[in-house]
């Protein structure tokens, strides 16, 4: 599961597909055509383009193979006759759903390094030695408990689930009900540490608003940063001019992203501190 989705960052940007219709495809083979307008994006935000775009030949609807969206490479079923007309409806934006998506990726890890927290729900597995009382702290949030085991002498025993709590999720705070560490115990009545070993379901149940909104600015400062930098070297600015009128436009709102991605990335939660 994403921090955040290709939709989200695209509504908060302002970067709405655009509709082409009729548009009259250059032909490269017999089944492969190219579209006019590029990348083409997923208008519905199903992970599926082939019901986004539509292709005629002579006016009559024909089945589509595959999209290659960069590329705004469109395959037919079936090989088209030479001189027949090759005409597509589909939407597009200069801004790819790709591009969008490799920026979200970017922008979980660094959000993972800085917090030192995976907030997607995953599997993990801890050692923890307890040496006094009866709770302890996970490194990550809990979702769930799968097994807690105590080992006894060379060999782990399994708690049974009414033999121990969920104190707090957020925290991975535990506490055993009928072990205690740090109790003297004969025959030479040293203080006992207790061993244990936990699998749990870590992160969160749902990505946290305040992860969310930072995935969402730090991946549209990554978007913007690289079209700047494309910018800088091709002194093309063509094909962003349908979401910033200038190259000013677009230098402010890379700084008011900036101080917001700082701002944010500061009101993360941070890795739980294991005590």
């Amino acid at each position: 599961m994403p921090y955040a989705s290709i939709r989200e960052v695209r509504t908060y940007n302002g970067w709405n597909p655009l509709e082409v219709k009729g548009d009259a495809l250059e032909r490269l083979s017999d089944t492969e055509f190219r579209a006019s307008k590029k990348p083409i994006v997923d208008y519905d935000y199903d992970d599926d383009l082939l019901d986004d775009v539509k292709v005629y030949v002579d006016g009559t609807p024909v089945s589509i193979a595959s999209i290659d969206p960069d590329r705004g490479i469109i395959t037919l079923q079936d090989p088209v006759a030479e001189g027949s007309t090759v005409t597509a409806d589909y939407y597009w934006h200069p801004i790819g759903d790709n591009e969008i998506e490799l920026a979200i990726a970017e922008a979980e890890a660094e959000i993972e390094t800085k917090t030192g927290i995976k907030f997607e729900a995953h599997s993990k597995t801890e050692e923890i030695i307890l040496h006094y009382g009866s709770e302890f702290n996970l490194s990550e949030p809990v979702i769930s408990i799968t097994s807690i085991k105590h080992l006894y002498d060379d060999s782990y025993e399994e708690l049974s689930s009414d033999e121990y709590e969920i104190v707090d999720k957020e925290t991975g705070k535990i506490r055993l009900k009928n072990i205690i560490a740090g109790v003297a115990v004969p025959p030479w009545y040293l203080p006992l540490s207790v061993r244990l070993k936990v699998e749990y379901m870590a992160g969160y149940e749902a990505i946290p608003d305040i992860v969310k909104h930072a995935t969402i600015l730090i991946a549209s400062y990554q978007v913007l940063l690289r079209i700047q930098r494309q910018i800088s070297f091709s002194e093309d600015y063509t094909g962003i001019t349908v979401a910033f009128k200038t190259p000013n436009e677009l230098t402010e709102r890379l700084e008011f992203l900036r101080a917001e991605v700082e701002r944010v990335k500061n009101m993360l939660p941070r890795k739980v501190v294991k005590i």
